[in-house]
């Protein structure tokens, strides 16, 4: 009695921890989907977006149901959140920029507070840039005459500058002419009147100390003239160079269709060659050119063309009037 008593203890004990065992191993696999669903299930926007999510949470959780997960391999909670957290926020910012880049129409006093800045301004010109001077300088040493608006100095040509670099020139670039822009014109008619053929200054020492202002104000030039002026020239440039490039390739196919026809009927004269020295009946080619022979040109006096009788009696009667003269 006392060993069956003992034996039934023991299958109650085996059974009591198979069954909490059971739990146990549920209960851990409960957890495990818990934060696998938690670390793999990030938030959506769209509603396909949400859908694949859910879709890709729930293929997952099956697959960790099967097979085991490493507390190693897992990503950690807060990494997983930052990169989801900055995968939207990509998103979001590409949103935005789309709808910031869309036209926005301009308020009528926008088109009126830049039609007064653009009558109030003034363009100067300025024919000779100093060697190796730079917008920066050109601004700084005029801004303390007035408010500048924008700068344009135009580089030398890449040809010239080749050729300079070539003769053992500076390589720095140069420029040759410039425009600057005055926030008020009557400044910049000023600065001009002021300032052009004298001595740019600076410190006595300055490599730009002895150099001359070229300035001159142009009266009714806004800036958005030099624009137009400077796409005008751009496209007559490309028009000019396409039209150079199409008559150089009309010229080539030419070229090419002659060497052509050339190769053809050298061929031809070989084969017809090689026909007539084996003996082959075959007419030889005959020389298609012409030669035109052009008389030569006779100039004949008018006195000689006229009959024989006519002649005789306008000698006659210049004779008489000359002895009429002298009688």
């Amino acid at each position: 009695m006392p060993k069956q008593n003992t034996t039934t203890d023991l299958g109650s004990k085996a059974a009591e921890d198979n069954v909490s065992s059971d739990e146990y191993s549920s209960a851990s696999e409960v957890e495990e989907q818990s934060r696998s669903s938690m670390v793999r299930v990030r938030p959506t926007h769209s509603g396909s977006s949400g859908e694949s999510s859910d879709e890709g949470s729930d293929s997952e959780g099956e697959d960790n149901k099967d097979e085991p997960v490493d507390e190693e391999d897992e990503p950690v909670d807060g990494e997983d959140e930052a990169q989801s957290d900055d995968e939207d926020y990509f998103i979001g910012d590409i949103d935005t920029k789309d709808e910031g880049t869309k036209d926005k129409l301009l308020s009528e006093e926008d088109v009126k507070r830049a039609q007064t800045t653009e009558r109030k301004s003034g363009v100067v010109y300025m024919s000779r840039v100093p060697p190796y001077m730079r917008p920066l300088q050109v601004r700084h040493m005029l801004e303390k005459y007035g408010q500048i608006g924008r700068i344009y100095l135009v580089e030398e040509e890449d040809k010239r500058r080749k050729q300079r670099v070539k003769s053992g020139g500076n390589r720095r670039r140069q420029y040759e002419e410039g425009w600057i822009e005055f926030a008020n014109k009557k400044y910049a008619k000023a600065v001009a009147n002021m300032l052009n053929n004298t001595k740019m200054g600076g410190k006595r020492h300055g490599f730009y100390h002895d150099d001359l202002w070229n300035l001159r104000y142009l009266p009714r030039f806004k800036w958005r003239h030099l624009v137009e002026q400077l796409a005008s020239e751009k496209a007559a440039k490309e028009q000019r160079l396409q039209s150079e490039i199409s008559q150089s390739r009309r010229e080539l196919d030419a070229y090419v269709k002659n060497v052509e026809r050339a190769k053809k009927m050298a061929n031809v004269r070989a084969k017809r060659q090689v026909k007539i020295d084996s003996g082959k009946e075959v007419k030889p080619m005959e020389d298609r050119s012409r030669n035109v022979w052009q008389r030569d040109v006779v100039v004949r006096e008018a006195a000689s063309a006229l009959p024989d009788a006519k002649r005789r009696r306008t000698e006659d009667s210049k004779i008489e009037s000359v002895l009429a003269k002298i009688f």
